[in-house]
C-alpha cells in the first residue's frame, strides 16, 4: 500500500513523501488518522475498511486543537514573545509595534530574550509566540523547546525571514516541529507564506499573513520637508551582500549623472571605501529610527536590491509611507500583496496602504485570539 503520512509526529521524523508498507500496517495507520493511502485503481486497497476510510476528508489533527482548560473568555492572556536578539533592525521593529498594540488591547506581554531569560515567568504564560529563536544559550533554547513539545505549551511560530528553510542556518527537522505543532503559523508576505509551502507543505497551515508592521505614526508625509526627485536613499540597517551591496554599487554606477544617492549602513566605513569614486553617493552612519522619516521625505526614490530572498521588505514600506517611490527587485516579498499595486503609479494608494498596515497589527492579535481559544474573538470586559 502507498500511504502519506498525515500525523504530525510522523511527518517531522519521516517527512510528507509518499511510502509504500504493508498492506495490514497501512490499513492500521489509515484507521488510527496517522496517514492518508494513496488509492491506486489498478491496485485497489486489500483492506476495504481502510478504502472507505482513506476516501473521507482529512480531519485537521487533534495536536492543532486547542488545549481547553484555564482558557476564559474575557481574560486578557500572558503572553511570552520569545526573540532571541534585542539588535534594533526591522524584524525587533516590526516586533515593538505589534507588542506596543498587544499592550493596548490589553495583553500582557513578556519579551523574553537571552539577557531577559526567566523559567519562571515562562510557566506562568498562558502561551508563546515565538519568533526568531537561534541565539539562545543552549541551556535556555532547550528549556523552551522541552515547554513547547514535552510539556505542549501552546505557541504561534511567528516568523520574519526564510532561515528556517534556506541558507547556512537551515534546520529542516526543527521548523517541521516549530511550524506542525504550532497552533498558528504567521508570516509577513504571500511570498514568504509561499516559500515555506514549498519546503513545509501542508505544515504550515492554519497560517495567516500579517502586512509590514510599521508605526504609520512615524512613517508618513511630512509637509515642511523639501523632496529631491532624483535622490535616491537606501536604508537597510547593514548594507552587505545578501542585502545587495553589488547591486547597489552597479545601479549607482550605471546611473551616474541622473540620479544621487544616499546610503545609511553600519558598515559605513567598509560600504565609503567602495563607493567612494562616484560622486554621486554619499554614505552615512545610522539615524535613529525617529529621524528616517524626513530622510524619506526628502528623497523620490527608496532603492533596495536584495541579493539574498526577502520575507517583506521593511525599508520599501516604510518609503512609500513617506512619498517615495520603489526601486526593488523580485527577491522582495512586499510585491506579492497584489492588492497593493506597489510600483504602479496610477493604482498605487496610499492611504488604503497605511490603512491595511494598521488595521493588520490589530487583526494580528485578534487572529491569535481566534485560533488560541478556537471559539470566537475575546468579548469586550465588562
Amino acid at each position: 500500500m502507498r500511504i502519506v503520512y498525515i500525523d504530525r509526529d510522523y511527518v517531522s521524523r519521516l517527512g510528507i513523501r509518499e511510502y509504500d508498507v504493508p498492506d495490514e500496517k497501512g490499513a492500521d495507520l489509515v484507521r488510527r488518522g496517522k496517514a492518508r493511502a494513496i488509492i491506486d485503481p489498478v491496485s485497489p486497497l486489500v483492506d476495504k475498511t481502510a478504502r472507505q476510510e482513506a476516501r473521507k476528508p482529512v480531519e485537521e489533527p487533534k495536536s492543532r486543537v486547542p488545549s481547553k482548560g484555564a482558557k476564559k473568555l474575557g481574560h486578557h492572556p500572558h503572553v511570552a514573545w520569545i526573540h532571541d536578539t534585542e539588535k534594533l533592525g526591522g524584524a525587533e521593529l516590526s516586533n515593538q509595534t505589534v507588542i506596543n498594540v498587544g499592550r493596548k488591547l490589553g495583553f500582557k506581554i513578556y519579551e523574553c530574550y537571552p539577557r531577559t531569560f526567566d523559567k519562571q515567568r515562562l510557566l506562568r504564560c498562558d502561551y508563546f509566540i515565538v519568533n526568531n529563536f537561534f541565539f539562545f544559550e543552549p541551556e535556555q533554547y532547550h528549556f523552551i523547546m522541552d515547554v513547547l513539545f514535552e510539556y505542549k505549551k501552546p505557541f504561534v511560530k511567528y516568523d520574519h525571514d526564510h532561515r528556517e528553510i534556506i541558507g547556512e542556518q537551515v534546520r529542516l527537522k526543527t521548523a517541521r516541529l516549530l511550524f506542525g505543532k504550532s497552533f498558528l503559523n504567521v508570516f509577513i508576505s504571500p511570498f514568504h507564506m509561499e516559500n515555506h509551502r514549498k519546503r513545509l507543505g501542508y505544515l504550515i497551515d492554519p497560517c495567516w499573513v500579517l502586512p509590514p508592521a510599521i508605526d504609520t505614526n512615524i512613517f508618513k508625509s511630512l509637509p515642511n520637508v523639501e523632496r529631491d526627485e532624483k535622490k535616491m536613499v537606501n536604508v537597510c540597517g547593514k548594507l552587505y551582500e545578501s542585502k545587495g551591496f553589488r547591486h547597489m554599487l552597479h545601479f549607482a554606477m550605471n546611473t551616474q549623472g541622473k540620479h544621487t544617492f544616499e546610503i545609511y549602513t553600519s558598515n559605513d566605513q567598509e560600504v565609503r571605501a567602495v563607493f567612494r569614486e562616484l560622486s554621486n553617493v554619499k554614505v552615512y552612519s545610522p539615524l535613529p529610527n525617529r529621524n528616517l522619516a524626513e530622510v524619506y521625505n526628502s528623497a523620490g526614490y527608496t532603492i533596495h536590491l536584495p541579493h539574498a530572498l526577502e520575507a517583506c521588505g521593511r525599508t520599501i514600506a516604510e518609503g512609500l509611507l513617506c512619498g517615495c517611490r520603489p526601486i526593488t527587485n523580485k527577491n522582495i516579498g512586499i510585491l506579492s500583496f497584489r492588492e497593493f499595486h506597489i510600483g504602479d503609479e496610477k493604482k498605487f494608494n496610499v492611504e488604503k496602504f497605511k490603512a491595511a498596515i494598521d488595521l493588520g497589527i490589530y487583526r494580528f492579535w485578534k487572529e491569535v485570539e481566534l485560533h488560541y481559544y478556537g471559539v470566537k474573538p475575546r468579548e469586550k470586559e465588562k
